[in-house]
């Protein structure tokens, strides 16, 4: 059910934030990258993992070649999607900030190399993973993907730890300094140079500062949601680091592996609810849904 509704959700994401009327804003490129992301995450790596655990359909390990791709998957799309939140924030925090210069550093242009060259760092940052993941055999019909060298397990442990660490931690500060530059715009309102601009229309100024502040509801929303479910995994991984050399009895072990699958479940949910909850947030996100499902 959680694949289907994400899965639907992405696509529709992506629909609404490319329609005329959002898609003027910078803002909507880095979202419809975030949705695009979330979708492929969900393909390539939630569909598997549920078919796998529920109902014993391994496909990652039939080839070699198999396995890394869906490995290598895993490690970019995990990391590609919260940047582009963050990228987003970025946008959010130049597009609310009381200098007009600022302002104007949120381009279209900006937004498409900045995603480009994200994607394209992230994925080559990760290829590593072609090389020495392996398809191992644990049992008489029992193979699993992982790796040979233990160097590299205990580099990529800790390489997710951090990263699950940094990342909504990151988001957090951004959202906070977008929420900050709200504020002070509320306080002191710009008032544009009309002797550049020529005469402009209170009510068209207001239209444009609604649908940045629609945005940047859309975007506090994911942030949130990514940082509640994200943390919960966080602090498990730093537990089993921390305790990977004492002695377990089997009822704690088996606390540990049930709270890592609920943590595993929550650690999904980012990817899948966003939709749902631009949905509920967003007035203009909704109308444009609303516009799509009535052919206008």
């Amino acid at each position: 059910m959680l694949i289907a509704l994400g899965s639907i959700g992405c696509l529709l994401s992506w629909i609404v934030f490319s329609k005329k009327t959002l898609r003027k804003n910078p803002c909507s490129i880095y979202m419809m990258a975030f949705h695009i992301a979330n979708f492929t995450y969900i393909i390539t790596l939630l569909l598997p993992s549920v078919l796998s655990i529920g109902y014993g359909m391994t496909f990652i390990t039939y080839t070699l070649g198999l396995c890394r791709f869906s490995i290598y998957m895993a490690f970019a799309l995990d990391i590609i999607s919260p940047t582009c939140l963050v990228l987003a924030s970025i946008d959010r925090i130049l597009v609310t900030s009381p200098n007009a210069l600022t302002r104007q550093r949120s381009t279209f242009r900006l937004a498409y190399r900045s995603t480009i060259c994200a994607t394209l760092f992230w994925m080559l940052f990760h290829s590593h993973s072609l090389i020495l993941m392996h398809v191992i055999q644990i049992a008489l019909s029992n193979f699993i993907c992982y790796t040979q060298s233990p160097i590299y397990l205990v580099v990529i442990s800790y390489y997710s730890l951090l990263k699950n660490i940094l990342i909504p931690t990151l988001l957090a500060g951004l959202g906070l300094l977008a929420i900050r530059n709200i504020r002070k715009i509320g306080h002191n309102r710009v008032v544009p140079d009309t002797t550049t601009t020529g005469t402009i229309n209170d009510r068209g100024l207001h239209s444009i500062h609604s649908k940045d502040r629609q945005l940047v509801r859309i975007l506090l929303t994911d942030i949130g949601i990514y940082v509640i479910c994200v943390y919960p995994q966080t602090a498990i991984n730093l537990y089993q680091q921390i305790t990977q050399y004492n002695t377990k009895s089997f009822d704690q072990t088996q606390a540990e592996v049930s709270i890592q699958y609920l943590c595993s479940f929550c650690n999904y949910i980012p990817y899948c609810i966003g939709f749902y909850s631009n949905l509920i947030v967003s007035k203009t996100f909704r109308n444009e849904m609303k516009n799509i499902f009535l052919c206008k």
